[in-house]
C-alpha cells in the first residue's frame, strides 16, 4: 500500500506519525509504543513472520517469545499477537536505525512491545467495565478510513493485512478495541482540541528534523507545504495527544491490575 506524503515524510526522519497504543513505564515507553503502532500502521510494508513465527532472514529473532507472553486481570497476551507487533515495531526502528546509525535494542524493544500490549489490553478491559460500545457501523467506518489512508479499498486493504497474519474478523475486532479505548479516553479527559499553534509546532519540528536528517524524505521527497497537509499534521499532534492520555490512564490501572509478564 501507499501511504501519504506528509506520513512518508514524518518516517524519514523519525517523527511519530500515528499514535493508537499507549507504552507502561515512562516516556521512552511511550515513544516506543508509538512507533508501534506507526510501523503497524504501515505493515503492508513489513514482511511477516513465518508459520511458527521465528527468525526469517530480514527480521528480528522471535524464538524465545513464550506464549503466552503476559496475563492481565487473567486475560493472556498470546505469543502471535506479541510477534506480529514486535516484527513490525521491529521494522520501523530499523529504517530509524539505518538514518541514525544507531543498532536496535531488541530486548528494550520486546519490553516496549510487551508494555503496550499490556496498557492496551487494561484500557479495553477499563471500556468494557464501563459498559462502552461500539456499533457495526462505526466499525466499517473506521476500517473505510484506514483504506482511505492508504489509498485502497476496504477489499485491498483486508487483503492486505491477511498477508500479516489478520484475518478480517481479526481486522474488525482491532478496530473495535481501538474506537472502545477512544471513547474510553474522551469520557475520562474530554475531547481534544488541537489549536494553530500546535499544529504550526509540529511541522516546524519535522522540517528542522528532516533538514538535521539530510534534507529530502527518503521516499518522500520534500515536504510537502503547510497547507497542504494541515490536516494530516492536525491529526498527528491530537493523536499524539490522545497516546498520553492512554499512558496515563493505563499507568494508573495497571498499578491495581494482576499483570504477569514470561519475557
Amino acid at each position: 500500500m501507499r501511504t501519504r506524503t506528509w506520513r512518508a515524510a514524518v518516517a524519514a526522519v523519525g517523527a511519530v506519525l500515528v499514535v493508537a497504543g499507549c507504552g507502561a513505564g515512562g516516556d521512552d515507553d511511550e515513544t516506543g509504543a508509538a512507533e508501534a503502532q506507526a510501523a503497524a500502521e504501515q505493515s503492508e510494508q513489513a514482511p511477516g513472520p513465518g508459520q511458527d513465527g521465528e527468525q526469517s532472514a530480514d527480521g528480528p529473532d522471535t524464538s524465545d517469545i513464550p506464549d503466552p507472553v503476559a496475563e492481565v486481570n487473567g486475560t493472556e497476551i498470546s505469543r502471535d499477537e506479541f510477534v506480529s507487533v514486535f516484527r513490525n515495531q521491529y521494522q520501523q526502528m530499523t529504517m530509524q536505525a539505518q538514518m541514525t546509525g544507531q543498532p536496535v535494542d531488541e530486548a528494550q524493544l520486546k519490553k516496549l512491545t510487551a508494555d503496550g500490549l499490556i496498557g492496551t489490553e487494561l484500557l479495553t478491559q477499563e471500556a468494557g467495565k464501563r459498559g462502552i460500545d461500539v456499533s457495526e457501523e462505526e466499525i466499517r467506518a473506521e476500517l473505510a478510513v484506514f483504506a482511505e489512508r492508504n489509498q485502497v479499498s476496504t477489499d485491498e486493504f483486508i487483503e492486505a493485512m491477511g498477508k500479516q497474519g489478520l484475518d478480517r474478523e481479526a481486522v474488525l475486532d482491532q478496530i473495535d478495541k481501538q474506537l472502545r479505548v477512544e471513547k474510553l479516553i474522551v469520557a475520562e479527559y474530554g475531547e481534544f482540541e488541537v489549536t494553530d499553534a500546535d499544529v504550526e509546532a509540529a511541522y516546524e519540528q519535522v522540517r528542522q528534523q528532516q533538514a538535521m536528517s539530510g534534507g529530502g524524505a527518503a521516499g518522500g521527497g520534500e515536504l510537502p507545504p503547510l497547507e497542504q497537509v494541515r490536516d494530516q499534521v492536525e491529526e498527528q499532534v491530537r493523536a499524539e495527544q490522545e497516546a498520553g492520555s492512554m499512558e496515563k490512564l493505563s499507568q494508573k490501572l495497571r498499578k491495581d491490575a494482576d499483570v504477569t509478564v514470561h519475557l
